[in-house]
């Protein structure tokens, strides 16, 4: 690439979910490259309607491969359980060069099965934006959603130089820092601060006896913020992620009954001990 087609890259740009991710995604890079066309996927063209109102996208279609022809870049935002599939369909549909990738929470499954493909996997980098909100749908993608937050990838053993330099361009154009991990040791990391917190942010919201839902204030609230989030993805993630989460839910269950043990015990000195690591680990990451 010269330097004018570099600042021009990517031209064409397909999303195939053109959700809160999805729609952010279009939305971060017109802002630096307005003349960028964005083709939308869905399997419904009605639920596109939105997103092209809105400027999200350009084009709407309910064809992949329409979608991917002409394509620089294909990101698939399908939950997570269709994301390895699509990918496939969209690299018989793209040229050698473009780049496919993806925003799932999981990434080990994904990224193995890409890699049974012969076509899709030159073409593949994984890739996961640790941003988002409870909320779902194109109607709440933001301009800048991934401004400054951690983008990982994960690409496969047999993503070239040149296609793993692509993801991480377009991955900082959009706004986010990348950083690059195994897909094992994402889905692990992922487990702990982000699939099991859901799940217990979830358990906190079914704990609730009926009877005391008018007492529930804003620390109920900040707790099962998450728990808004869409059912049906979350049964993905954690199908996608079972052995991880698995391992972490075991880790819960002793820490909860070491918890259990230290105020059954009546020793509060140990519990106020166990509330300040609680409390320096949650200040030093801000």
């Amino acid at each position: 690439m010269n330097d004018t087609a570099t600042d021009l890259w990517p031209r064409r740009v397909a999303i195939l979910g053109v959700g809160l991710l999805g729609g952010s995604v279009a939305m971060s890079i017109r802002r630096t490259l307005p003349d960028t066309v964005f083709v939308g996927y869905s399997r419904g063209l009605d639920r596109l309607a939105d997103a092209v109102q809105r400027g999200l996208i350009d084009v709407a279609t309910d064809s992949v491969e329409q979608a991917c022809a002409g394509c620089d870049v294909v990101v698939v935002a399908t939950p997570v359980d269709r994301i390895a599939a699509m990918a496939v369909t969209a690299a018989a549909a793209t040229a050698a060069d473009t780049l496919i990738t993806d925003v799932g929470s999981t990434k080990a499954g994904i990224v193995a099965a890409v890699e049974s493909d012969p076509i899709a996997r030159r073409k593949f980098v994984a890739a996961h934006p640790i941003a988002g909100s409870e909320k779902s749908g194109a109607r709440y993608a933001q301009a800048g959603l991934f401004d400054q937050k951690v983008i990982v990838l994960t690409p496969g053993d047999s993503a070239g130089d040149a296609i793993r330099e692509k993801a991480d361009r377009f991955w900082k154009l959009v706004g986010g820092q990348t950083i690059t991990m195994t897909a094992d040791e994402h889905d692990a990391h992922l487990a702990a601060v982000s699939h099991v917190p859901h799940l217990v942010s979830a358990l906190v919201a079914r704990m609730v006896p009926p009877e005391a839902r008018s007492l529930v204030g804003s620390g109920w609230s900040d707790i099962t913020r998450v728990a808004a989030g869409d059912p049906e993805m979350w049964t993905a993630i954690c199908h996608e992620n079972r052995a991880a989460v698995l391992s972490e839910l075991d880790r819960l269950r002793d820490e909860l009954d070491r918890l259990r043990e230290t105020i059954g015990a009546a020793d509060d000195a140990g519990l106020t001990q166990w509330l300040d690591e609680a409390k320096r680990i949650k200040e030093d990451r801000r």
